[in-house]
């Protein structure tokens, strides 16, 4: 099988939700020789941040001389971006080698279940010591969450999304989360709203797990913001640290690393805190507020992409975007989302902000329609300056007269932004 057509078939079956449990996947599992069960990890859930709270831990483990896995979702420009070997996408040839071997066991999964089980048999069979492995949706019923132990349990965030599938309640969707919680295990999160904290504190009190629950360690002390970098200081010890992601969030998710990896050595893992910092200096994520100078085509404007496509991640691109030096600036906000999404809260948060809104059509086929959307920031804010180009090319060509941009609303859109840019960031890497 060729990786294009391992890759037709896998994008077939992108909406190919399965809602009846996870047997189907225990059973492709079993018949490849149960990887799973051989597989260290690390285990990450949350509304946001989740992505960069991987990176982190991985950039971290690779600097400590370890042999990792990392599994993400979504992939912003190529398939491949989801299972990496030491930082390396996995090569074309053993993705469809792998696909065809998974698919053949297990002809009945869906998209992700199926890239999660490649994932399992890539890691185990090149012996990584540890991965780090990024929950999909949720977490109790994700399909990640076949892995019987973890390290590491790590909430990231608990907010509202994907409320068909997670619930409506804060309460409920910690629930869920809780959900990769494993018995006798350790647990991270960040201080989480009172309804959130008391459903994970229960969860690991039932699975006899600990629980801890973390206030901010960091603060910034400076950004760089055309090069993506920042400077931490942590609290207590006044020490400064390079950091290659930017936004407030990411002193959550610094703290929510440190202590992890303190506690990964304290498990017997070769991390000291030497290897915390190089990994905070080397990693990036991109589409996280992330700058990029565009090039000619684009009048050398500076953009900047950011995944957000929930409320709490458009509150935070928001906070960001106003201690930025963008802010003075006469940005134009190119928007696109899809239809499941909670839109009116997003574009109620966008509103306030001084800047043209250009609205356009991620690629998906569950995009909204642009029209809509505009309309509906309309009604918000009758005053704003508002177009609709259903071409992204387009759209970015239009928010480029500007001279400072944002692009958001979902990582679709973000990576065909980057795509088009032509940012060295999402560049492949391959063996």
């Amino acid at each position: 099988m060729t990786f294009e057509e391992a890759n037709r078939i896998l994008l077939s079956r992108q909406d190919f939700v399965k809602k009846d449990g996870l047997d189907r996947v225990y059973a492709c599992l079993k018949k490849l020789g149960d990887p799973h069960l051989r597989l260290k990890a690390v285990h990450v859930t949350g509304t946001n941040g989740k992505g960069s709270v991987c990176a982190l831990f991985e950039a971290a483990l690779r600097a400590a001389g370890l042999k990792t896995g990392l599994f993400i979702s979504p992939h912003l420009v190529r398939i491949t971006e989801r299972i990496q070997l030491d930082g390396v996408q996995i090569p074309r040839d053993r993705f469809a080698a792998l696909f065809a071997e998974v698919y053949a066991a297990g002809p009945d999964l869906s998209f992700f279940e199926l890239l999660t089980c490649m994932a399992f048999l890539y890691f185990t069979r090149e012996k990584a010591d540890l991965a780090v492995i990024e929950v999909g949706i949720g977490g109790r019923w994700d399909t990640t969450n076949v892995l019987p132990a973890s390290e590491l349990s790590v909430i990231t965030s608990v907010d509202f999304d994907h409320k068909k599938y997670l619930g409506d309640t804060l309460a409920e969707i910690a629930s869920q989360k809780a959900g990769i919680i494993k018995p006798g295990g350790i647990c991270l999160a960040p201080l989480l709203p009172a309804e959130a904290r008391a459903e994970v504190s229960a969860e690991a009190v039932r699975k006899g797990a600990a629980c801890h629950f973390l206030a901010p360690a960091f603060e910034i002390i400076s950004s760089d913001w055309e090069a993506n970098r920042m400077t931490l200081r942590r609290k207590k010890t006044g020490e400064e640290f390079a950091f290659g992601i930017l936004g407030e969030a990411q002193t959550v998710n610094a703290t929510l690393v440190w202590e992890g990896l303190e506690l990964l050595r304290g498990r017997g893992w070769p991390v000291t805190p030497a290897h915390a910092a190089a990994g905070f200096a080397a990693a990036s994520w991109p589409a996280r507020f992330h700058t990029v100078r565009a090039g000619r085509e684009f009048a050398g404007a500076l953009f900047v992409i950011d995944g957000a496509h929930n409320e709490e991640a458009a509150r935070a691109f928001a906070a960001t975007w106003k201690a930025s030096p963008f802010a003075a600036a006469k940005p134009a906000f190119v928007i696109g989302m899809l239809q499941d999404k909670e839109r009116r809260g997003i574009l109620e948060l966008l509103a306030p902000l001084p800047a043209k809104f250009i609205f356009t059509r991620p690629d998906s086929p569950r995009a909204a329609d642009p029209c809509a959307l505009a309309d509906e920031l309309s009604a918000i804010r009758p005053d704003a300056e508002v177009e609709v180009q259903q071409d992204i090319r387009a759209a970015l060509l239009a928010a480029s007269a500007s001279g400072t941009a944002a692009v958001l609303g979902s990582f679709y859109l973000a990576g065909s932004a980057l795509e088009l840019l032509g940012a060295a960031a999402v560049k492949e890497r391959s063996c």
